[in-house]
């Protein structure tokens, strides 16, 4: 009987180490996560750097277009009054 304890604590010991980290396991695992999350914020500022852009762009546009179509407001005004 005491031969079967011993050897069930074997195993469960085993059980155990085999399903806990280590704390090297956690470091190499919090490594890992700290440069995903590094790759993630420079998506984002790359992300972010586009959209400026493209605000600026979208921006640049709306001002000449309107210039434009109040020109042509005016023309028309003038030639037809």
């Amino acid at each position: 009987m005491e031969a079967e304890v011993v050897e069930r604590f074997k195993e469960m010991k085993q059980n155990f180490s085999d399903q806990c980290s280590s704390k090297v396991d956690v470091a190499t695992l919090r490594g890992e996560i700290a440069a995903q999350f590094g790759q993630v914020y420079v998506r984002f500022a790359e992300v972010d750097a586009k959209m400026t852009r493209m605000e600026s762009n979208l921006i640049k546009w709306f001002v000449a277009t309107s210039f434009a179509l109040v020109s042509i407001t005016f023309a028309i005004a003038r030639y037809v009054h």
